[in-house]
């Protein structure tokens, strides 16, 4: 039986682009085949039962409830980061 279920409704989403490590990716291309939806909802699915279900972050969360995200590639660049140019960081 898989952990995550298939979604019974379609929300609205927004683009976000990520780098996954290759054995991570097509761990998360096998799962979204195994319970027969998309790499994109197993993600959301992920998310949701685990970084919004940890009780620290829902806690800092709070007390940071004025902040809002920033767009992708806003924020501390880490090693191999990408530029709003293209270019490597």
């Amino acid at each position: 039986m898989s952990l995550i279920k298939a979604r019974p409704n379609r929300a609205r989403v927004l683009r976000h682009i990520s780098r996954l490590k290759e054995p991570n990716r097509d761990t998360l291309v096998l799962y979204a085949r195994f319970i027969g939806d998309t790499a994109d909802y197993v993600l959301n699915q992920l998310i949701e039962t685990t970084i919004g279900r940890d009780r620290d972050f829902l806690a800092w969360r709070e007390a940071h409830s004025t902040e809002t995200p920033s767009a992708p590639g806003d924020g501390p660049q880490g090693p191999g980061s990408v530029s709003p140019s293209g270019g490597q960081r």
